[in-house]
This record gives structure tokens, sequence and C-alpha cells, in this order.
């Protein structure tokens, strides 16, 4: 059958997508409300009458949900499941063959997994413990981060390597939260034309979104859209969950090689260091996305060239540790060459 234009533009970015599902018991919840809290899109709402959560969904997504498993990992009384898996099935996002499968625990012990599948690993080297047990926290404690500390995740991340040891990067830590609640201001604005452009109902903006993702394939995806909606209706200090410190990645442009991927190795040097001594982290890509377009917010964090935001990473104590646990992943590629 012919399509018309209007399916053309839709599937080139509003595809058919198999989303997740969620597993809710009423009768087990203890109406803490911390799965809402913690979820970092808009996919679960807070029901203030009920005192329980709900799905929503986004566009043409039905259930905004990212598979990241904060609800189940925070929940005291293991009320909530997420099942399922999130899959494109056709258009430019569909996801390959390879990419798909049920959600498993960890089995890094010759495949064998563990009967609970949040247990807390064992027999294994340290390492591998923080490797497992850390999670993005959304949830901080009103505690600044003394600076020893920050010093010390610091020194870990300027140990990492990079291509011909060039070392291609420079820290800028933020502890004024009325400045970052500014740069908050700043991008959460262009965050929320980016939200208006993308789910707006009109055949030009779905022309317009279409367009944007051909360019910029990997800017454009249904699931970062749905977080963009939780920053507009969360409001102040959202980007940056309210930390008491976020440091803030800047690659050399000029670095050798791939100087993004050595920011990365450094970054992950520093959140594994930081989950060890107790310290909650959480990547923020929402700054550097949208920085070009904010040069106050260059200003005020005082990049210039030759340097470029890569990442930024919110650093607190966090408000729950119950949350550090394992959760389940998708199944991963490997492909074995002998």
């Amino acid at each position: 059958m012919k399509q018309s234009l209007l399916d053309k533009v839709k599937k080139a970015h509003f595809p058919e997508t198999q989303a997740y599902t969620l597993e809710f018991n009423a009768e087990t919840c203890s109406h803490c409300g911390m799965c809402a809290q913690t979820c970092p899109t808009s996919c679960l709402q807070w029901d203030e009458e009920k005192k329980i959560p709900y799905g929503t969904g986004l566009v043409d997504l039905e259930l905004a949900c990212i598979g990241c498993n904060n609800c189940e990992a925070i929940c005291p009384s293991s009320s909530i499941r997420v099942r399922g898996e999130y899959r494109v099935l056709e258009g430019r996002y569909k996801t390959p063959a390879d990419m798909t499968g049920k959600m498993t625990p960890y089995a890094p012990l010759n495949g064998t997994t563990p009967g609970d599948e949040f247990a807390v690993p064992t027999g294994l080297t340290d390492t591998e413990q923080v490797i497992y047990n850390r999670r993005s926290i959304r949830m901080f404690k009103n505690k600044p981060v003394p600076k020893e500390l920050l010093k010390r995740i610091i020194e870990a991340a300027r140990f990492a390597p990079s291509a011909g040891n060039g070392q291609p990067w420079k820290f800028v830590v933020v502890t004024d939260r009325d400045l970052l609640d500014k740069i908050d201001e700043k991008c959460g604005s262009i965050l929320n034309m980016i939200h208006w452009l993308y789910s707006g109902k009109q055949l030009w903006r779905k022309f317009c979104v279409s367009l944007l993702s051909f360019f910029q394939v990997n800017k454009w995806d249904q699931r970062p859209i749905a977080a963009m909606e939780k920053v507009k209706y969360t409001g102040k200090g959202k980007i940056t969950f309210n930390a008491p410190a976020v440091i803030h990645l800047l690659k050399d442009k000029r670095g050798i090689s791939h100087p993004d991927v050595d920011v990365a190795i450094a970054a992950q040097n520093l959140v594994l260091a930081a989950h060890s001594l107790g310290l909650g982290t959480c990547y923020v890509g929402f700054i550097a996305s949208t920085i070009k377009y904010a040069p106050a917010v260059r200003k005020m964090l005082g990049i210039d060239y030759p340097y470029e935001l890569v990442i930024s990473i919110c650093v607190g104590y966090p408000k729950v540790k119950a949350q550090d646990k394992p959760v389940p992943r998708r199944p991963v590629s490997v492909e074995w060459i002998s």
C-alpha cells in the first residue's frame, strides 16, 4: 500500500515502538513516592490523592520509560517492576536484531546469576563490586561535599589513560548552588524549546524534527525528550538535581585522536572513585548539548578556546542508600573471533 507523505514523515522519526511495561503492586506499596522522584524521565508520575505511582507516555511512545530500573532499585517494598524491552520496530532508529532480548541480572561468574536479581555480588573483587553496585543518583542530601573529597575523585580522573598520553582534559567544579540554578534555568529554557518542537502535532513541526534527526541522529531519540519533559514540569534545579557540587569535564578540542573518549574514561574513573567513597553521582549531558546555544553559560563556567564541555557530573551524598544495587541489563552482543 502506498504511503502518504504524513506517514513517511512520521516514520522518519515517530516510528512504531515497543515500550517497556510496568508491574505495580498497590497492596505492598509503602507510598513513599521515591520511585517517581528518582525516575529520570516523565514516565513515573505520583498520584497525590491515591499515593501511588502511575506511568505516562510521550507523543507516540506508550510509556516514556528508558528501562534504567531506578524505580525497582529504590523501592523499599519491591512493589514495582520494569518488564519487557524497548524496541524501535521501523525507520531510522530501528533497533538492530543483536541489541534485543529480555533484561537479565548480572552474571560475572561463569554465567551464573544470583537467586535475587538485586543481590549484592559476592566472590568478586572490590573493583567489580563498585562497578555493579554503582547507580546514578538523582536524590541528594542537602549537605556540602568537602573540598578534599572532590579533589580526591578528580585525582582518580587525572590518572585515566589517554591517547598519546595527551591528557586533554580540564575540570570546572561548581559548588555555588545559586550559580548552578542559573545554569539550569538557561539550559532549561533551550530544552523547553526542543520539547515544544518535538511534541507538537502540526505537520511542520513533525517535518522539522524528522529533518533534524537526519542530520543529528544522536540528538533526537524519543527517550531523552521524555527527560526534557520532566525538566519542564519540575523546574528549578532539576537538570542538576539540586546536587551540592557539579563537576564539568572539558576537552581540549586539539587533543590527539578522540579526546571525547579520553574525557569519558576520566569521567568513569571519577564516578567509580566517588562511589567507593560513599558519594553519589549522575552524568548530565543536557548542559553540554545546550551550551552551544547559551553563550552566557560558557561565560559563567569560564570556558574558552580550545576547551569544550563534554559532560557534567553531579556529586553529593545520596539521600537513599538502598539504591546501591545491581539491576538487570539487556543482553550484550559479543562476536568471538579466534
